[in-house]
């Protein structure tokens, strides 16, 4: 891993699987960013694609970092105490914003249509 001034919060080197991260982050924007650039690794992912596939493999890291840093239950307590108000919901947990409307996208209730 290393480290970087400026710029991209992370990045992942699929040339040399190393994955950057910005030296000023948050904690919580550096323990998000750091699963989300994991996702990418764990995912092979080419930090060298073409858009189209760079898009892919952003939503992939993206669902991979919130799936492993969102528990399902601590998610439904959250949501108990605070309604669906993302930010609070996110400030429990200890993720950002970002992650928990990813995390929520992919995990709706399932419906029954009669």
């Amino acid at each position: 891993m290393s480290s970087h001034t400026g710029g991209e919060k992370g990045r992942w080197y699929s040339d040399t699987r190393t994955i950057g991260l910005r030296k000023d982050l948050h904690p919580t924007l550096r323990y998000c960013t750091l699963a989300h650039e994991l996702g990418h690794a764990l995912n092979n992912h080419d930090s060298r694609a073409e858009a189209w596939l760079r898009d892919r493999q952003e939503r992939e890291a993206d669902i991979f970092a919130a799936n492993v840093l969102i528990d399902p239950s601590e998610y439904k307590s959250a949501e108990l105490l605070y309604g669906p108000r993302y930010g609070a919901i996110a400030h429990e947990i200890g993720v950002t914003v970002h992650l928990i409307k990813v995390w929520a996208a992919h995990h709706t209730p399932q419906r029954i249509i009669p």
